[in-house]
């Protein structure tokens, strides 16, 4: 028995290693989509979400979680706010090359958009 002692214990010594932090901060971002989803009138809830993972991230310089700009583009862009929603959409572009493609067809999109409304 005395000799399982010392190998169980490196054991769950080890086991506890294995647990990291999570690198991303999603904030209530999964709760307020899940929301969203259940009943399209919460966008503004969704919206805030979105913007409060956004500010929390960029505050303690973490990166902002993949799509979330993209997402929180979009939702700009839905209410109208092209410009604001390029800015967005050129963050998630830049912070994740991968997403390159479909950015820029959301830029294309946004931009369209933006050139279409005439000003008051």
């Amino acid at each position: 028995m005395r000799t399982y002692l010392p190998l169980l214990l490196l054991t769950l010594m080890g086991l506890t290693g294995c647990v990291a932090p999570t690198k991303y901060d999603w904030g209530s971002y999964e709760s307020s989509l899940y929301s969203y989803y259940k009943d399209p009138a919460k966008i503004a809830e969704l919206s805030k979400s979105l913007a409060d993972t956004i500010s929390t991230a960029e505050k303690s310089n973490k990166p902002v979680p993949p799509g979330v700009y993209a997402e929180y583009g979009f939702i700009l862009h839905q209410q109208g706010k092209s410009s604001e929603a390029l800015l967005f959409f050129e963050k998630e572009k830049s912070k994740w090359p991968e997403s390159s493609t479909l950015m820029d067809s959301m830029i294309q999109m946004a931009s369209r958009s933006n050139k279409s409304v005439k000003p008051l």
